[in-house]
């Protein structure tokens, strides 16, 4: 165990001496909340935007205040369809039996413009509606036999909240646990093997197993130091700004899952970008070799993007780094943890822990080490 210690101590020395993991945690810890930043500014924006409608025609008695205070401005043109080409926002044609709209769906403010106009032209058109029959003298409940009250199980700015958490964290903690310690993993096998110092270190009287555990321990230490930095600022600049109309906040049971799986994921990144920078001559081709990594984790992430909904049964739960994100996801969206799947995934990342240090000890253990250039 003296072995381990001295050996953990020297890879800790030489990682904080290294720029570029250091570059990396800081760039890391810096860009969150910039990111965040701009989403907030853009989504402020995009809210309170006006868009011009070119209409023809005209508007209907109080039709003009309703579309002003949604933020559409009226604009008089010749032609509504080919000004809603470039010139305006939407094309409006007023008729005296219907209302013609031209848009172009390849512009996203075209898009939003005919959302708020379709949502403006319910209102008016359910208005008229009740107010002719007022004047016969029925009753305009007529137009709306089944009321509908809402009771929301949560608070729905708070479910919007874990929502976003959960399409952004678990892809910012399995990206920064990765790229967190990869620099050093790469410097401490590759680069060291380039450096010709890791001949030396081979040479003392320490096993082996106790040199590389000590790297990997090391190098665990900064991945999980690198994710915490990310997702700290991340939920700091959350704390300060408001997203969806309330602020972030992070659950205590999604934050212990958070770092239990962090720790789990650490451990295995480690063992596998070590066992590739064993693998490599030199730093360059160990950044080659860990490049496919990069898609490798970042596929699973995206499942959640593009599949918010996605209820897998027990059995997806075996898929490493998947599992940690469904894991991550239901604690964030649900404040809740499925004991059988956090299992499942807690034995399947320890496995592929196992596997990826054992590949690593193999490698390590090779006397190739010494006498291949």
């Amino acid at each position: 165990m003296k072995a381990l210690g001295i050996v953990f101590r020297k890879e800790l020395r030489e990682i904080v001496r290294d720029r570029r993991t250091l570059m990396a945690i800081a760039l890391a810890a810096l860009a969150t909340p910039l990111v965040l930043i701009v989403i907030s500014q853009v989504s402020t924006k995009t809210a309170t935007q006006t868009y011009t409608i070119g209409y023809s025609g005209q508007i209907p008695t109080g039709l003009d205040i309703l579309l002003s205070a949604t933020g559409l401005k009226l604009e008089v043109v010749a032609d509504p369809a080919a000004a809603a080409k470039q010139q305006v926002d939407l094309g409006v044609a007023f008729l005296p039996a219907e209302i013609d709209e031209y848009y172009d769906p390849t512009r996203q403010s075209a898009q939003i413009a005919d959302t708020r106009l379709q949502t403006v032209l319910g209102q008016y058109n359910a208005a008229k509606a009740a107010s002719a029959l007022q004047q016969k003298g029925i009753d305009p409940g007529l137009l709306n036999p089944l009321p509908q009250k809402i009771h929301p199980l949560s608070s729905p700015a708070k479910a919007a909240g874990n929502a976003f958490l959960s399409f952004f964290l678990p892809y910012i903690l399995i990206t920064m646990v990765l790229t967190g310690g990869l620099s050093a993993a790469l410097d401490s096998s590759a680069g060291e093997r380039e450096r010709k110092t890791l001949e030396s270190l081979l040479l003392t009287p320490a096993p082996r197993s106790r040199i590389l555990l000590g790297k990997i321990l090391a190098i665990s230490l900064i991945s999980l130091v690198a994710a915490v930095a990310a997702i700290g600022s991340m939920l700091l600049a959350l704390t300060q700004i408001p997203l969806l109309g309330s602020r972030v906040s992070l659950s205590p049971l999604a934050a212990v899952v958070m770092v239990w799986l962090a720790i789990l994921l650490a451990g295995s990144f480690s063992s596998l970008t070590l066992a590739l920078g064993t693998l490599a001559k030199n730093f360059r081709q160990g950044q080659a070799y860990a490049t496919p990594l990069y898609f490798i984790t970042i596929f699973p992430a995206s499942i959640i993007l593009f599949i918010p909904d996605f209820n897998p049964n027990l059995a997806y739960y075996l898929i490493p780094i998947l599992n940690a994100v469904l894991v991550l996801r239901d604690a964030i969206v649900h404040d809740s943890v499925a004991w059988p799947a956090l299992a499942v995934t807690t034995a399947s990342l320890i496995a592929t822990g196992l596997i990826c240090w054992f590949t690593a000890l193999r490698l390590f253990t090779r006397e190739a080490l010494l006498v291949r250039s």
